[in-house]
């Protein structure tokens, strides 16, 4: 069974910083519990010089950087918020790099390249599946068709919602994994 309470989803939204908008910066980072119910949604002023901010896909604009929050302060809101959480995103890679965070250290569920999800929505990949594509396929919700960009609530909640259609199994393959490994290690075995 699964303990609700150890669960959050977290997705943010990322403006260019430096020549050409290249480098990425957190602008508004998003974070829901396992029943959608926000509980972290605050625009961040990143370090550095905002050159591009991405609008058409971050929703971000010049004028959310007037309340935003220092970024030093939103991280540690942010990591207190993340410990001893399991943290469900699609494709959670970037939003950890700019949080400056080793995703290695996080236990997560990333729907982006959950089997389960694409064998379910019928996809043929074997990459990344896009997340409103899931969303369209599996809960008969359009999101990120907004003119004003993504949301990073809407995008947190549907990664949420996906993970919660094949959790049981999804826990219960990661349990199985890490028994098996367990003793293949103690037998002196390396299935890696």
């Amino acid at each position: 069974m699964v303990d609700p309470s150890r669960y959050v989803a977290m997705d943010c939204e990322m403006v260019g910083l430096g020549r050409n908008g290249r480098d990425s910066g957190l602008a508004r980072c998003s974070i829901v519990d396992y029943d959608g119910n926000v509980i972290y949604d605050k625009f961040i002023k990143p370090d550095g010089t905002i050159t591009d901010y991405r609008t058409p896909v971050s929703g971000i604009r010049p004028s959310d950087m007037d309340t935003a929050v220092p970024y030093q302060i939103a991280r540690e809101e942010i990591l207190k918020i993340l410990k001893g959480k399991i943290i469900v995103g699609h494709d959670p890679r970037p939003d950890f790099y700019v949080l400056k965070m080793d995703i290695s250290n996080y236990a997560t569920r990333d729907t982006s390249t959950c089997k389960l999800l694409i064998a379910r929505a019928n996809l043929k990949t074997d990459r990344r599946a896009s997340l409103k594509v899931l969303c369209q396929k599996l809960l008969g919700q359009r999101i990120q068709n907004s003119c004003r960009g993504h949301s990073s609530v809407e995008d947190a909640n549907a990664a949420m919602e996906l993970f919660k259609l094949v959790e049981s199994i999804w826990e219960l393959q990661l349990t199985k994994g890490l028994k098996v490994a367990i003793i293949d290690r103690f037998e002196g075995r390396d299935r890696y």
